[in-house]
């Protein structure tokens, strides 16, 4: 559960690492003591600014936010690419490619790994290429509509690590500042129950020091 963190305690040591904000700058600080268990309750952390549903299968975060806020676990996400608006001042919610991976172990201590493999998928966008796994995720990332959820990462580029990409819809009001600045954010997954992911709201990160 969210409240607490009390039955995954060792994402509670994900925020107490480096949280990466772009080039040279680091967001540092030591985990909340606790979430409010009235969280997947707070219509200010809501997200859907723009959606309707039936429109983007990505509108089924519209659903599945309650159960992510309520039961998800934390993780490390990594941007491959977000929609060009995120990156100023805006209103509505837009949507984002990320990657993650459920091997905590691999990656709590090591977000950087994340962005490593999120850069070589980035540069396969629309580059021929002979391995029919890197070939699809080219296309995929070329076309930038496709909507992917819980895309395995080819092992060519995640190594022995399980790591997967997925479309995100991401909150303005979750971002500090509503803009995307940073490339390593953390999320909130709950693969038992929904494919979607959501990106853990700003206001639960450590302050910058």
């Amino acid at each position: 559960m969210i409240s607490g963190l009390s039955e995954h305690a060792t994402r509670r040591l994900l925020l107490q690492v480096t949280l990466l904000a772009g080039p040279g700058r680091m967001l540092m600080g030591a985990a909340p003591s606790g979430v409010d268990a009235q969280v997947p309750h707070d219509r200010t952390l809501g997200i859907g600014l723009g959606l309707q549903p039936g429109e983007d299968p990505l509108a089924e975060i519209l659903k599945a936010q309650h159960i992510l806020l309520a039961e998800g676990r934390l993780v490390w996400g990594a941007l491959v690419q977000a929609n060009s608006a995120l990156f100023a001042r805006g209103r509505d919610d837009l949507p984002a490619a990320v990657i993650y991976s459920p091997d905590t172990a691999v990656f709590d201590d090591s977000p950087g790994l994340l962005l490593d493999i999120a850069q070589e998928l980035y540069r396969l966008k629309g580059t021929g290429q002979r391995a029919p796994e890197l070939a699809a995720f080219s296309r995929m990332i070329a076309s930038e509509m496709d909507r992917e959820m819980q895309l395995e990462v080819p092992r060519q580029l995640a190594g022995s690590a399980t790591v997967y990409c997925t479309d995100i819809i991401v909150a303005r009001r979750h971002l500090p500042g509503r803009v995307l600045n940073e490339q390593v954010v953390p999320l909130f997954i709950a693969p038992e129950r929904t494919a979607m992911t959501m990106m853990l709201p700003s206001r639960f990160w450590p302050t910058s020091t």
